[in-house]
């Protein structure tokens, strides 16, 4: 259920205009990217040297192959995210933009109808017991996330990979779990492929398992001390919200990554629990 939580999370240590004259980046790969992760730890752990405490990006699913449905592909989706308590996820779902907000103490998700209708339909319940001090639910504190390079293996470290992309060129990593991890996880299937523009700026990233893949271009990032407050806010024009506490923020962000483009008849593809 939480595989799309680290994605977006991965996908929010992002873009800046391109630069095609600047070289990849070509430093110890670990290096590479702990710097890649770096901003994003301002935005979703508050530990950083950075005054940008906002963000904003809009991805696009390029590519899926297994048991993703190939609705999903070409999906573009808008997140937002403001240190210590607010996140905002707008994407297709059943014909319609769905949202989903957190604003404080305050979850809110348009529209509400249709919400409802896929809260019953997933068994979604509240996640009890955590009390959420940053936007999203991340398994891991600020003291952790210094060491998160460690715990990938990466595929030929001693090899600067570049690739063009989109006009730039970019260092391409390929990296599973470390191994006691990903058998603790029971993800030793699991691959990721990522391209680096310079300014270790993450421009692609493509996952893989034994049973699927997905690739995920990021289209747009910009960072900000802080957001409009208007940003957190349902717009005037909706007459249809359903309102919640944060305890449900997870369970409707995975409905909506998991309805992605869908009509009402699809059926999911991945199991509720």
């Amino acid at each position: 259920m939480r595989i799309f939580l680290p994605m977006l999370a991965m996908t929010l240590a992002l873009a800046s205009p391109l630069r095609a004259q600047q070289p990849a980046p070509r430093e110890n790969p670990y290096d590479v990217i702990a710097k890649i992760f770096q901003p994003l730890w301002g935005v979703l752990l508050s530990e950083s040297n950075d005054n940008n405490r906002a963000a904003t990006i809009v991805f696009e699913i390029a590519e899926v192959s297994g048991r993703l449905p190939q609705e999903m592909k070409g999906a573009t989706l808008q997140a937002a995210v403001q240190f210590p308590d607010k996140v905002k996820l707008v994407a297709p779902v059943l014909g319609e933009t769905f949202t989903v907000c957190r604003n404080g103490d305050e979850v809110w998700a348009t529209p509400g109808a249709k919400v409802e209708y896929l809260i019953s339909q997933f068994k979604v319940v509240p996640r009890k017991g955590t009390k959420l001090k940053t936007p999203i639910f991340l398994p891991i504190t600020p003291q952790q996330a210094i060491f998160l390079p460690a715990l990938f293996s990466v595929s030929r470290p001693d090899v600067a990979e570049v690739e063009e992309l989109r006009g730039e060129n970019c260092r391409v990593l390929t990296a599973g779990l470390m191994p006691e991890l990903a058998k603790a996880t029971k993800a030793e299937d699991f691959q990721t492929r990522v391209w680096v523009a310079p300014g270790h700026k993450v421009r692609r990233i493509e996952l893989k398992r034994r049973d699927f893949s997905a690739v995920v271009d990021v289209r747009e990032m910009t960072f900000s001390p802080t957001l409009p407050a208007s940003t957190w806010e349902p717009p005037a024009t909706a007459a249809d919200v359903f309102h919640t506490s944060p305890d449900m923020l997870e369970g409707l962000i995975y409905i909506v990554m998991n309805s992605l483009k869908s009509g009402a008849q699809s059926t999911p593809w991945l199991s509720a629990k």
